[in-house]
């Protein structure tokens, strides 16, 4: 049926990497069902051509087939199986995938086929089954790449060259071509945030010349991750990942949900089933209200807050799909912001736990998860953290008692000795630039707010006078002799007389 059909093109424009602001990577849907292949095999007959040699070596097929293997490298459930076949025209529905040049949209067809517009590089035209499957998707039946002969192709990698004198880079457009074969929509016409770099997926061909991050975690998030890939660490509602908020009040974490569950007994968040969360949490220090929000996500996410101990038996705080929600009547806009934010009043002593999920078990690699706490903190009197220290010091001396103290409102201070104010001494610290004998005594301050007020432990001043110099000595300098050295000098005349005597 007509109906099935899907279409998609890809643009040559001016203005080649400019977005907007929103969510990133976009589904084919049909309503809120996605559009995909079963797991297994794409057949893909590429009937581009091979004669001619381009300028990375390869030629219009072999560029083509490269295509598929850079998307196969990504993927788990599909894989695309190209066969290259004599170049020549495709056909509308006859079951076959194929990829070929045309000068209009199936020229053999009855009618002589759809022109392209004027600045269309290639179309993707896509069928799907009429009912869904089990696991609530429909099936994709067939799907063929048209590129249009108006344009000069060639094959290289790198930036853009000019497509009149080296031409459009086939490769890259068959990248994007074939990611509309797995499912993917052009996500800057929903709105996508300017992300780098840019995603093949635009829908304009940009200096982009492979599939990015955006356009993985997109591709993925229909047909799996390779390999056995790994949860992430708060992937369980145990094992949260716990969220300190600084003195700013605003911090913005990351995260990823790739590879993501959803926990047996584990709620739908804001009543949406979601399938692929990821959890936060933090415990209140103070009341206050709390601004949580998922702005910068490039994928709709679903956020929901919580307290309990337990998944399967938590009490909701607030939830939320869309930051912007849907029109009540009149046609939705593609471009409305599908991130989600809550506010609530946080109790203090009270841990939240905070889910973020995927619309439709949507998941993705750069979650961004921003707090904005205002703490309302309440009037306490003042408290001394760090007391003023005993000191003994020679006169001459600087000396400096400091206090350090807490307390809501800010405190004031008085300083006293001997339990009288010091007139001017109003500050977190007592200074005496020279202190002398008569400033030894015993020392406090007193902490002030409206609350109360506390007084420091007493600290003891010494200042002691320097010592006074010793008396003067014999010896050198023309002095006169000491008693001892006259004394030395007798005893040797003495022993001299004594000599000669003998």
């Amino acid at each position: 049926m007509r109906t099935n059909l899907l279409l998609r093109t890809l643009a040559l424009a001016a203005a080649l990497a400019t977005v907007v602001s929103a969510p990133a990577y976009e589904t084919i849907r049909s309503g809120s069902a996605l559009i995909k292949w079963p797991n297994g095999t794409i057949p893909m007959q590429i009937k581009l051509g091979t004669a001619k040699t381009l300028l990375d070596q390869t030629n219009y097929s072999t560029s083509a087939q490269a295509a598929m293997e850079s998307w196969n490298t990504v993927l788990r459930n599909v894989q695309f199986a190209p066969t290259i076949a004599s170049e020549g025209l495709g056909h509308d529905r006859d079951g076959i995938n194929e990829l070929f040049f045309d000068s209009k949209i199936y020229s053999n067809a009855t009618g002589g086929g759809d022109a392209f517009d004027d600045s269309t590089l290639a179309v993707t035209i896509s069928y799907r089954s009429s009912a869904l499957s089990t696991d609530g998707t429909y099936r994709r039946t067939t799907s063929d790449i048209i590129f249009n002969t108006a344009w000069k192709w060639e094959s290289y990698r790198g930036a853009r060259q000019s497509s009149t004198s080296v031409g459009i880079d086939i490769r890259r457009v068959a990248v994007h071509e074939l990611g509309h074969v797995l499912g993917l929509d052009h996500p800057d016409e929903w709105g996508q945030t300017s992300i780098v770099p840019v995603p093949v997926m635009n829908s304009h061909v940009s200096d982009t010349d492979a599939i990015t991050r955006d356009d993985i975690d997109g591709a993925q998030y229909i047909y799996g991750v390779p390999g056995n890939p790994t949860a992430p660490a708060n992937d369980n509602f145990a094992n949260a990942t716990a969220v300190t908020i600084p003195a700013s009040n605003t911090v913005t974490l990351t995260g990823s949900s790739l590879s993501a569950t959803k926990e047996a007994g584990e709620p739908n968040h804001a009543s949406e089933a979601g399938g692929a969360s990821v959890w936060w949490k933090w415990t209140a220090p103070f009341n206050g209200p709390l601004e949580v929000k998922t702005a910068g996500t490039p994928f709709d996410t679903l956020l929901g807050v919580y307290t309990g101990t337990a998944v399967n038996s938590l009490t909701l705080v607030a939830s939320n799909d869309d930051a912007e929600p849907p029109p009540t009547s009149g046609q939705d806009s593609q471009t409305r912001n599908r991130t989600s934010i809550v506010s609530f009043t946080a109790t203090q002593g009270t841990t939240y736990y905070f889910a973020v999920d995927g619309w439709s078990g949507e998941w993705g690699s750069n979650i961004s998860l921003t707090f904005t706490f205002a703490p309302v903190i309440p009037d306490s009197a003042p408290t001394i953290t760090t007391q003023p220290q005993s000191q003994s010091v020679l006169a001459g001396t600087g000396v400096v008692f400091s206090v350090v103290a807490t307390g809501k409102p800010n405190p004031t201070y008085q300083w006293n000795k001997g339990g009288a104010a010091i007139a001017g001494a109003t500050g977190t610290t007592l200074t005496f630039a020279n202190a002398q004998v008569s400033d030894s005594g015993t020392y406090t301050v007193t902490v002030t707010n409206s609350v109360g007020s506390v007084t420091s432990n007493s600290a003891t001043l010494t200042v002691s006078a320097p010592p006074t110099p010793s008396g003067g000595g014999g010896g050198g300098g023309g002095g006169a002799p000491s008693h001892w050295f006259c004394a030395a000098l007798a005893l040797a005349a003495l022993a001299r007389w004594r000599q000669r005597r003998q």
